[in-house]
């Protein structure tokens, strides 16, 4: 079984704007926000609309997602709002971080089965943090990762509450799947610092706790591609970014790859 999506990887301009913290503000406020990255992610022009999904290939997922108000259950590729603000987009340090091992939180990451959705639909953990998948759901499901630099893993959980721990050792953005349920789709950004996040219903997403110094920040969206910043991060000082996703830019400048 071989995966087919067409992952768009481009590189555009991104808006980006140093708001520089006045030397007037209490230390303790200064402190709180000094060396924080803010990202806001956009689409301009057309904003494509999810897929309404059809669950009834298995009757325990149609009757669990069936809405009060008869409303389909969409795909959650493409959440972005009547504003243009971008959900599930993965912001992360890509160049400019100086040579040191990072160690992954105790804290264990959690991948749910529930309703016959994957959630959170895309997320960010550490090379070596522990990722719990749950099933939640009262039918079979089987987690399928599709990674490239590490051993993927491919196994079944038929019983509700079943639980089971998994890691990954080597960067990368990590594809799930469902076997069972093909429009069960989730992707784990794995990373070797601490410096990621995920936008937000509001487009929005933190990096806390950046050292000074010149980086390059990448947006991942399983969508629309990728966009690139160059960004100088100065002591004391809030960095704020807005990448903007436009129609021209994925008409000319996208690259398909065929897995």
């Amino acid at each position: 079984m071989h995966e087919t999506r067409n992952v768009r990887q481009s590189r555009r301009r991104a808006r980006t704007t140093l708001l520089a913290i006045a030397a007037g503000f209490v230390v303790g406020a200064a402190a709180a926000a000094a060396e924080t990255i803010q990202v806001t992610v956009l689409k301009e022009g057309a904003r494509p609309e999810p897929a309404a999904l059809d669950m009834s290939a298995d009757r325990y997922c149609g009757k669990v997602h069936k809405d009060a108000d008869g409303k389909p259950v969409t795909a959650e590729n493409y959440v972005i709002s009547d504003e243009g603000k971008v959900k599930n987009v993965i912001v992360y340090v890509q160049d400019g971080l100086k040579e040191k091992a990072y160690e992954p939180p105790a804290e264990k990451a959690v991948l749910d089965q529930r309703g016959c959705m994957y959630h959170p639909h895309v997320m960010t953990v550490m090379a070596g943090q522990t990722i719990t998948v749950r099933n939640s759901d009262d039918t079979l499901h089987n987690i399928h990762s599709w990674a490239r630099k590490q051993r993927a893993f491919n196994f079944p959980q038929p019983k509700k509450g079943m639980e089971r721990d998994v890691s990954f050792k080597r960067p990368e953005i990590v594809k799930f799947k469902c076997d069972v349920h093909p429009w069960m789709l989730a992707y784990i950004g794995v990373f070797d610092h601490p410096y990621h996040a995920v936008t937000d219903t509001q487009g929005a997403a933190t990096i806390d706790k950046l050292p000074p110094g010149d980086y390059t920040l990448t947006a991942w969206h399983e969508e629309l591609g990728e966009l690139e910043e160059k960004i100088t991060v100065k002591e004391g000082e809030q960095t704020a970014v807005t990448f903007t996703y436009t129609d021209a830019s994925d008409e000319k400048d996208a690259v398909k790859e065929d897995d």
